[in-house]
């Protein structure tokens, strides 16, 4: 009983193989699945769902899905745009031209400047460099004519006679008296300043003197006292400011001497100082070489006679002139009347109106001439005069 027991055990152990036999080749499938590059992509659920499908446990699936490898999602390509035709040579060809354009024009500019503007320029400036050299030569002529000119001067006035700074004008020289010189000034808004101090102070002098029995040369005191008397305007502020002037004048001047004397003060009784002024007028200057020889040149040349003049000379002379042309006329060769005649109105076509006036005037003499009875008695008369 045994033996026959036997072949059922076996006959049952080989079904039980066989399943797992089944499974572990569906997992190594499902594991190979997994591992395939078109389901590497898919996402998890995708495949879970799949393997749940083909009979595969929760635990198996976890396991494969585990073992299987994780890749990152691939980047799809990108799809750019086919790029253009390079634009290079149209570049480079319109660099190319521009440099030939501007190379064309510099060139043309650089002739024009060389054969036109140049030219010009050359001539301009070397015309105001032959200008500038001309007038530094005509200043350097101008410098040393004018230097010249001043040696020559300098030895020229050196002969003449030297004028006094001192000198009176002409017209206050002749003045005498303080009258005499406000007769010069305006009556109506004299002006006092224009009156040389140095013919005031000689009137001022000489008026003073010759006021006095002795003679005795006027003080400061009494001179300005004097001259203010006979001109109140310098009592005045203005005439103070001249007055300065005087004084100036009075001290400087060599003509005017001062002398000190002694004379008692009638108030205190002690003995004071005055200072009495006079007035030396300049020694008339000595002839220069040159005036000593105008001088003898003039003194040596005879006098010109003044010619008498006759108020008939005029009509003598202008009666002798027309004498001599009546004596041409009368000696011309004969001529017809009309042939005269013709002649005369083609020359008086072609006279001139000063010929024509002439002619008339010659004419009004030749009747004058004529006129005897009025002629005779005036030309004896010149004869006579004569």
């Amino acid at each position: 009983m045994s033996d026959p027991s036997k072949p059922p055990s076996s006959s049952s152990a080989a079904p039980q193989h066989e399943p797992d036999l089944d499974r572990t080749d569906l997992l190594s499938r499902a594991r190979t699945f997994l591992k395939s590059p078109q389901v590497t992509d898919q996402d998890a659920a995708s495949k879970r769902k799949f393997l749940i499908e083909k009979g595969l446990h929760e635990n198996e699936i976890d396991t494969l899905l585990q073992e299987a490898p994780h890749t990152t999602p691939a980047i799809p390509p990108r799809n750019y745009p086919q790029p253009p035709p390079s634009n290079l040579p149209n570049l480079i060809l319109g660099l190319a031209r521009v440099f030939s354009w501007i190379t064309g024009g510099s060139a043309i500019l650089l002739f024009i400047y060389w054969r036109f503007l140049l030219p010009r320029i050359v001539q301009t400036s070397l015309a105001r460099r032959s200008l500038r050299s001309h007038y530094s030569t005509l200043l350097q002529k101008f410098t040393s004519s004018l230097s010249s000119f001043k040696e020559a001067q300098a030895e020229s006035y050196s002969l003449l006679p030297r004028v006094s700074p001192y000198r009176e004008p002409k017209e206050y020289g002749v003045c005498q008296t303080v009258a005499d010189i406000l007769r010069l000034l305006d009556e109506k808004q004299p002006d006092y300043t224009t009156i040389p101090p140095i013919t005031l102070l000689r009137i001022g002098i000489s008026g003073l003197r010759h006021r006095r029995e002795d003679d005795v040369a006027p003080t400061t005191e009494e001179l300005f006292r004097y001259l203010e008397e006979k001109i109140p305007w310098l009592v005045t502020e203005d005439g103070l400011s001249f007055e300065q002037s005087l004084w100036d004048t009075l001290t400087t001047c060599p003509l005017f001497e001062s002398a000190t004397s002694s004379s008692p003060d009638p108030q205190t009784g002690s003995e004071g100082t005055l200072t009495r002024w006079s007035f030396h007028p300049s020694d008339p200057p000595v002839p220069s070489p040159l005036q000593e020889s105008l001088k003898n040149l003039s003194d040596t040349l005879p006098r010109a006679t003044e010619r008498e003049e006759n108020r008939f000379q005029h009509t003598l002379q202008t009666l002798s002139d027309f004498t001599g042309y009546l004596s041409t006329q009368v000696y011309l060769p004969y001529r017809s009347s009309s042939s005269a005649f013709s002649g005369f109105s083609n020359v008086s076509t072609l006279l001139s109106p000063a010929e024509e006036e002439l002619r008339r005037e010659i004419r009004a003499l030749k009747g004058l001439v004529l006129n005897r009875r009025s002629f005779m008695p005036t030309l004896h008369g010149a004869h006579s005069l004569k």
